[in-house]
């Protein structure tokens, strides 16, 4: 048993390993220029390697987006853990975190081309799961929504469920736009999330 531990544990620091080298090569030459025999020869491994664990090329950007989802997800976990109560503030920094961080695992034309990629793609495998990650971000989101209710810092006519809802959904359509824009900062998608944000924010609090 110990034995099967340690395989699947160095299985999933090899995939991991794999998947960030993946990351590295994506931002600094691009998805095209991006050779499956590049990132096993970075990695240690044989490209058979990665291709019996991401099928192709399209599959490991796939993955990337899933590591980077992931990563967002126990971040936000602790952001939220640590907040102090009626502190409506927390959503400031939970939207901050969510645009900052995919930044630091590629550049706005490898996020285009892996956006494009999670919904053409045929691989249902890493499709499905990088929607379950996705889906796993806005309903940290929602769920500090209702927190946030339960403490009434919202008035009471207040749906935390929708009004979490409306806030992730424009939180994906900017980081959309953003992708799309390469003259927008990050800076400034912040500060137009902050305005849009806190536009509803102060309509909910009492």
């Amino acid at each position: 048993m110990e034995r099967m531990n340690l395989r699947e544990t160095n299985k999933a620091n090899r995939q991991k390993l794999i998947v960030a080298n993946a990351a590295r090569l994506f931002s600094s030459i691009g998805y095209e220029k991006t050779a499956i025999e590049m990132v096993a020869e970075r990695s240690n491994v044989s490209p058979a390697t990665i291709y019996n664990n991401f099928e192709n090329k399209t599959g490991l950007l796939l993955a990337v987006l899933i590591d980077e989802g992931e990563d967002a997800q126990q971040i936000g976990e602790k952001i939220i853990a640590q907040r102090q109560p009626n502190d409506s503030s927390i959503i400031y920094r939970l939207i901050d975190m969510y645009v900052s961080h995919p930044m630091e695992f590629m550049n706005k034309t490898c996020w285009r081309q892996a956006l494009a990629a999670s919904t053409a793609s045929s691989n249902k495998k890493f499709t499905q799961e990088y929607q379950n990650v996705d889906n796993q971000l806005g309903n940290l989101l929602i769920d500090l929504m209702h927190a946030l209710h339960k403490e009434q810092v919202f008035t009471a006519q207040v749906d935390p469920q929708s009004l979490g809802e409306i806030i992730w959904n424009n939180v994906n359509q900017m980081f959309t736009d953003f992708i799309s824009n390469e003259a927008m900062s990050l800076k400034a998608l912040k500060n137009a999330l902050h305005r849009q944000t806190k536009a509803l924010i102060v309509l909910a609090v009492k």
